[in-house]
């Protein structure tokens, strides 16, 4: 393999349209250091809007997340950036503040789809261990193996676009449980899945742009770096790399590569993840999640979540929601950078830009046989700092919303294949 020229499309963007004389122009700001993942106490609420907590009825929990994200400044890492995500109004639910890159070589974090696969294969893998729960039934051991399909479009055109074309979740379950009961644990199990119904149905988006505004204060593109993959929380590693993936259900694909001298019209590639208890007894829906965009010279990634709502002293890592949410935020601040560059050979100049979310997750009849889980809507706002005129602002943060794989795979149905594995043989 001829490795000078083969690159992945992250990479290229950056050969193509980064100009680090502008990112640095702030020479006397001091560099900060970050973890992957940290609890946080003081951190930034969302400016653009107020957050809200819903009051569920009749047996029903909802969860709602909010982000706020921001740039972090680093020549060697254009693709940098932080966020905090919170549950609001839960008390027992920790604000907790992670980092995102991508490129490679080395990656010092999660890129953003590693996020939003591993929330969504925890997230299933909290619902099986609940029904089982439910169900009374014994299971000896359980785990989730999935692969997201993506693909860009028209690359580096005004056509440019994202998509989530298919999601693949298997679950794998040792038992002796007859297959009929797997299939009922099955049909309960995605039924409850909130993240799995925000997949596969359309989803109310509300999206919006704020330019120019009072929006600032202290949330401005820094300097910063992650100096190392491994984080940890009271004594738990809850991030580091970790050796390639082996999935029992899915045959691992190659890397994904590109030309540098003629990057294709379309660009497809996956992002695998495999969810796993953590078999701890005091936090039992712990879990560690191992999960790689199979990009060439991207990272396979070991984090963790916790899902063990109502267990005392909280949360001992951030929740599977917590995950797909940010994962979404940081997706949609993926698209912002190329697009600052591809923008900016048009002659519009992008200053600085940041990305708030607010996620409403409801369960209905919670731990019961008739839960029922899903995602009620999604507040987007985009937050600019430019001159340019307020239309091609708006162009500039449409094509960035209409590449964000994450954002399409929420606000479109996405296809969902979802099979049981009982002791090694697919359950039909």
């Amino acid at each position: 393999m001829n490795t000078m020229k083969s690159i992945n499309v992250i990479t290229l963007l950056l050969v193509i349209f980064v100009s680090v004389s502008n990112i640095y122009a702030q020479k006397d700001m001091r560099e900060e250091n970050y973890l992957v993942t940290e609890r946080v106490e003081k951190y930034k609420l969302p400016t653009t809007f107020d957050i809200t907590k819903a009051t569920p009825k009749n047996g029903a929990i909802s969860e709602n997340i909010m982000t706020s994200t921001e740039r972090i400044l680093n020549k060697e890492k254009p693709f940098l950036k932080k966020g905090v995500v919170k549950p609001i109004g839960e008390d027992d639910y920790s604000a907790w503040q992670m980092t995102s890159d991508e490129g490679g070589n080395p990656q010092s974090a999660p890129n953003p789809l590693t996020y939003f696969a591993s929330g969504a294969a925890s997230g299933l893998l909290t619902q099986v261990e609940r029904c089982s729960q439910i169900m009374g039934i014994d299971i000896e051991n359980v785990k989730v193996e999935t692969e997201f399909y993506f693909r860009w479009n028209d690359i580096m055109t005004d056509e440019w676009s994202g998509y989530t074309d298919k999601v693949v979740t298997n679950i794998i379950i040792e038992s002796d449980e007859s297959k009929e009961t797997i299939n009922e644990l099955k049909e309960m199990a995605i039924n409850a899945w909130a993240i799995g119904e925000a997949l596969s149905n359309k989803t109310t988006i509300d999206a919006a742009t704020v330019i120019n505004g009072d929006n600032w204060d202290g949330q401005e593109a820094r300097p910063g770096k992650v100096k190392s993959p491994v984080s940890r929380d009271n004594g738990l590693k809850i991030t580091d790399t970790t050796s390639p993936l082996k999935l029992e259900t899915i045959k691992v694909k190659d890397d994904a590569k590109m030309s540098m001298e003629k990057p294709p019209k379309v660009m497809r590639f996956s992002e695998i993840a495999i969810a796993e208890s953590a078999n701890d007894p005091q936090r039992p829906y712990l879990h560690r999640i191992r999960a790689k965009s199979l990009t060439d010279h991207y990272e396979t990634w070991e984090l963790y979540t916790d899902d063990s709502r109502g267990y005392e002293k909280g949360n001992s890592a951030p929740t599977s929601r917590d995950l797909f949410t940010i994962g979404t935020s940081f997706c949609l601040m993926s698209q912002l950078t190329p697009n600052q560059m591809y923008f900016q050979k048009k002659g519009v100049n992008i200053e600085d830009f940041r990305v708030e979310h607010q996620f409403n997750y409801q369960q209905d009849n919670f731990m019961t046989p008739s839960v029922n889980g899903h995602l009620d809507n999604v507040i987007t706002r985009v937050v600019v700092k430019s001159k340019a005129s307020e239309k091609m602002i708006h162009q500039y943060v449409n094509q960035a919303l209409r590449c964000c794989f994450a954002g399409e795979g929420i606000q479109n149905a996405t296809e969902m294949q979802t099979s049981f594995y009982l002791n090694g043989k697919i359950v039909k």
